[in-house]
């Protein structure tokens, strides 16, 4: 296994802000300030006068003229945005501005003293809900940018943010808290939630059970704040809409209706004085009340517990026995919540008192915390600067791919038959499946129609790790080519590998482990022997096949 780091440093490349963190061995995380005046630099970019503004140049301009929320291009595989100015609307290359925030984020850290110069320390934070080509896109934009990050030293936030947490009760108690732990990560623009097992100890185990997240979090509350703030002026006889600068006034707007936000987190009534544009318009005082955003926010926070009940059903699945489909769906808030021990507030919007009670309500028997040894914004970045944890790190899914080597004409072959990081269901699937897993069979199944090859394992990176079964080690697997090939992957870690001679493979994997580069070399696996209430091979092929492989 590879060494452990003795600094690293973490970099939350966020939806609405940027931060970065720094730590050396076992002492307390450092955030490095990236803002003018703050520890974050604003995730934003704007043209004007036809030059690509980014940071904090770009916040006053027109909303129209800006570009929020960049990184949700690459959740919903989108490759351009659209600018608009007073004279035209123009198509820009969304990895353009991703490129050009990354580079940003590496020139301030440098000017702060903080340059990032070695791939071994340092990580890079990405939404639990990204497969293998949205990481990959990430990684590509910032090698681009000049940042020294590989795959292997990609990880989803929600984790960054409980091991953060894990780390500081280490810290603080000298002894490591043991049971599982809840990760509710709202910020600017993503909502992520992970479901960890802790076991405890000075170097405690870290499993991660589940993950599961959606791309809107406090942007659409800043947005229906700012509604409600132009409505009020409407209200006042003052039409942003009508206005010669009404472009200008709604960004303005925007920008008073996120910091109208925070503060609604320390009081009960906000006085809004619009500075700058709204004094030369004459605009008056507004009034905005906590109870009104809670009213505003309460749609989203239902939609958020239904992530969370979710993700706590996916949870079930990596144990044995396993739930089946249909019994996952038949549990309620009670039995669900009655598994977690503790709870975890991270991300911005975690500030909002409204939040908290929720959270606190669906889990009247957790501890919940909102304190990672960092400001609940900053609790992914100092993860991510973690310098022991990701040493006993298992992950919910594989970070590496099989795949199938065989020869054919003289000539040597490799095919991927699972993708590093693929979910192994859609979330819709457990919502109407009675087998959830990832399978590959029939004419998907890779390789000709005869012969021999071997099941392997390699890594993001290119190389091959060999497989360990019952004290033996070996390259990977033989198998016998042709019709009626099957693989199959459960969230328990059950492999079931069948090839063209029928004969079938039952393995277990106990916990996806993390990848980190050349220094790890081994998947360990052990026989499985069935007796739980996960699926045989046959009832998959009898749901899921066509009829001509039965």
């Amino acid at each position: 296994m590879a060494k452990a780091a003795d600094h690293a440093i973490g970099i939350d490349f966020g939806t609405s802000t940027s931060l970065l963190a720094e730590r050396s061995a076992l002492s307390p995380v450092g955030i490095v300030p990236l803002g003018h005046s703050t520890n974050w630099l604003p995730s934003l970019a704007g043209i004007d006068a036809g030059r690509l503004l980014i940071g904090e140049d770009a916040e006053n301009l027109p909303v129209d003229q800006t570009v929020r929320s960049v990184k949700r291009t690459i959740t919903e595989r989108r490759d351009h945005v659209e600018i608009s100015t007073d004279a035209e609307t123009r198509t820009v290359d969304a990895d353009e501005i991703i490129v050009a925030l990354l580079r940003e984020i590496g020139g301030r850290a440098e000017a702060a003293g903080t340059p990032l110069r070695t791939e071994e320390e340092v990580r890079l934070g990405c939404p639990a809900m990204w497969d293998g080509e949205q990481r990959g896109r990430l990684l590509t934009l910032a090698d681009r940018a000049g940042l020294p990050v590989t795959i292997s030293s990609l990880v989803d936030e929600p984790i960054s943010a409980g091991i953060a947490w894990v780390t500081h009760r280490y810290l603080a108690h000298r002894h490591s808290p043991e049971g599982r732990l809840l990760v509710f990560d709202m910020g600017g623009g993503t909502l992520d939630i992970g479901v960890l097992d802790v076991d405890g100890g000075a170097h405690p185990k870290i499993s991660v059970l589940a993950a599961a997240g959606v791309d809107q979090a406090g942007d659409a509350l800043d947005r229906a704040i700012a509604d409600e703030l132009l409505q009020e002026l409407a209200d006042k006889r003052f039409d942003a809409a009508a206005h010669p600068q009404g472009r200008m006034l709604e960004a303005v707007m925007l920008r008073e209706a996120r910091e109208a936000k925070v503060r609604l987190s320390r009081q009960e009534r906000d006085q809004i004085v619009v500075r700058g544009l709204g004094a030369r318009l004459g605009l008056p005082t507004l009034t905005f009340e906590r109870a009104h955003l809670e009213e505003l926010f309460r749609p989203q926070m239902a939609d958020a517990e239904e992530f969370i009940w979710a993700a706590l059903r996916a949870a079930k699945l990596t144990g044995l026995p396993s739930p089946s489909p249909s019994e996952l769906r038949a549990m309620g808030p009670d039995e669900l919540s009655g598994d977690v021990d503790f709870v975890l507030l991270t991300g911005g919007m975690s500030r909002i008192p409204y939040v908290e009670r929720r959270i606190g309500e669906l889990f009247p028997k957790a501890q919940v915390f909102d304190d990672a040894g960092v400001g609940a914004e900053e609790a992914v970045a100092a993860g991510l600067s973690d310098t022991t944890a990701y040493e006993r790190l298992n992950l919910l899914r594989p970070g590496f791919d099989f795949v199938l080597e065989y020869t054919e004409g003289g000539r040597s072959h490799v095919e991927t038959i699972y993708p590093a990081h693929t979910p192994f269901y859609e979330p819709w699937e457990a919502m109407s499946k009675s087998v959830l897993g990832f399978e590959c069979h029939g004419a998907d199944f890779p390789g000709p129609g005869r012969g021999t090859g071997g099941l392997r394992v390699r890594s993001t990176s290119g190389e091959y790790l060999t497989l360990q079964y019952e004290g033996k080690e070996m390259a990977g697997i033989e198998l016998r080519l042709g019709p009626g090939m099957l693989f199959k992957m459960y969230p328990n870690g059950q492999l079931v590998v069948r090839d063209a001679t029928q004969q079938e493979l039952n393995l277990r994997v106990v916990g996806w482990p993390i990848i980190r580069g050349p220094g790890y070399h081994s998947l360990v696996m052990e026989q499985y022997r069935p007796g739980d209430s996960s699926p045989r091979a046959a009832d998959f092929v009898k749901e899921y096949a066509p009829p001509h492989l039965l």
